[in-house]
């Protein structure tokens, strides 16, 4: 009888045969791109992390269990209460003994933000000692914890309730300085419809790996579960893929001097080589290639994982992608024949004339919204052709690129008046993720340090300036 017994209540209780994650309590806070709320849902590369980590281990939990706080509440619950779980965590030598560690997530590195008119210069931390500038920090954040560590004096620091609050006081001058994730910060600035321009990293702080930190009681069986799974999903290539996002494509088209096909059948240009050289920077790949523009720009506003450039950013364009730049200036312009008797100096006196653009370009757009006919090409090269033929009277593009194509075409143009200076950026489908587009943006804006390039490419010769007419 009493063996029955027995047997009857083995099979009801379950045997822990290894450790249950559920046992752990999970928190998290703002700070995008790796954790993050959208529309009351959690987001971010620790947030997918986590939930592979879940289905690795078969835990019965989603990123719904998992518990949003403010930095300092969430960083205080991980050393106080057993079994809890906060990321996404930097590990340094002066929280190592505070917490267990499963990771890395992911590197991430904590520079001094400046506002670019500031003219704010650090040549190393012995400067910034020597400074009065007052610095924005969250409280118990790394940012400050390396400040502190450096010998910042804490009158200094300025604590902000949260990171968008740190943001806004630097961007209304209330402090000369923000210490924070470099990446982190750029996608902040981003999200709050700030251009990221504005703002340049002035001192690299720490370059250090984020983590999940576990309470430093919590069973070291979980904590080892945590990690294999981890570790098992890494050699599995799904932390890159999580990281990187599926493949990702910038299309882009013929407008030299900015991007082109060069001799080897290579995608080059001003813009091309920049995003290369920034793709590197920020540990990131793309898959480039060269389009007719209106596909390149098609393809961007309806595919997955696809960008195009380099891109006028309109109030038309603005609401279907995600913008980063600006990669270069553009000077947009009406051209003529060099022989033309026509003397125009601006749009108003293209009435009646025969404009040329091409499908899908932003120069013609504009043309056409101050309520000019424009006779739209298929390609941005065959207006050279066009205007030789005398099929066009005008012809309405980038000065730049004018000049190149008129070159290359040996052909002389005279520029009858300039009209407009816009930026150009890339620009990606909405799918491309959070990570890859705050990791290229904080490259960019570090390689840039300054104004958009308004170049002239070695590759072209340097066509002689026709006067203006």
């Amino acid at each position: 009888m009493k063996k029955s017994l027995l047997l009857a209540v083995c099979c009801v209780l379950p045997v822990p045969t290894q450790a249950d994650l559920q046992a752990l309590t999970f928190i998290t806070e703002e700070y995008p791109p790796y954790n993050f709320q959208r529309d009351e849902r959690l987001e971010g590369i620790s947030i997918e992390i986590l939930e592979h980590i879940f289905e690795h281990t078969g835990t019965p939990l989603t990123r719904d269990d998992v518990h949003y706080y403010p930095w300092a509440r969430g960083y205080d619950t991980a050393q106080s209460e057993p079994n809890t779980v906060l990321f996404s965590t930097t590990r340094s030598a002066q929280r190592e003994s505070l917490f267990q560690w499963v990771g890395p997530i992911a590197t991430d590195r904590v520079s001094l933000i400046a506002r670019r008119d500031s003219d704010i210069r650090l040549a190393d931390m012995e400067a910034l000692l020597e400074s009065d500038y007052r610095i924005a920090v969250i409280h118990e954040d790394i940012g400050a914890q390396r400040l502190l560590e450096a010998g910042v004096p804490s009158e200094r620091l300025r604590p902000a309730i949260s990171n968008v609050s740190a943001l806004r006081m630097l961007d209304r001058g209330r402090v000369d300085l923000w210490a924070y994730g470099e990446d982190v910060a750029f996608w902040l600035i981003e999200e709050n419809g700030l251009p990221n321009t504005d703002f340049m990293p002035v001192l690299n702080l720490s370059e250090s790996d984020l983590y999940y930190a576990l309470h430093r009681d919590t069973d070291p069986a979980l904590v080892e579960r945590m990690q294999s799974a981890l570790d098992a999903l890494r050699r599995q290539g799904k932390l890159r893929e999580i990281l990187d996002g599926d493949t990702t494509v910038f299309n882009t088209e013929e407008y030299p001097p900015f991007n082109f096909l060069n001799a080897d059948g290579e995608v080059d240009g001003h813009s091309t080589q920049l995003l290369r050289a920034t793709l590197e920077e920020a540990g990131l790949s793309a898959t480039f290639r060269l389009l007719p523009w209106a596909r390149a720009y098609t393809e961007a506003r309806l595919r997955d994982n696809h960008c195009v450039y380099s891109t006028t950013r309109t109030e038309e364009r603005e609401p279907h992608f995600t913008w980063i730049g600006p990669l270069a200036t553009s000077h947009w312009a009406a051209f003529t024949l060099a022989d033309s008797d026509l003397h125009l100096d601006s749009l108003d006196e293209l009435e009646g004339l025969r404009v040329g653009s091409f499908r899908e370009d932003a120069v013609g757009q504009f043309v056409e919204q101050q309520g000019l006919p424009v006779m739209v090409a298929a390609a941005e090269h065959e207006n050279i052709a066009r205007l030789e033929a005398r099929l066009i009277d005008v012809w309405v593009t980038g000065e730049q690129t004018a000049r190149h194509l008129a070159a290359d075409a040996d052909i002389a143009l005279r520029r009858q008046f300039h009209f407009r200076e816009v930026d150009l950026y890339l620009a990606c489908h909405p799918s491309v993720s959070a990570s890859f587009v705050a990791r290229l943006r904080a490259a960019l804006a570090t390689r840039l340090d300054g104004e958009p390039p308004d170049l002239q490419h070695p590759s072209y010769p340097q066509p002689s300036a026709e006067p203006d007419a």
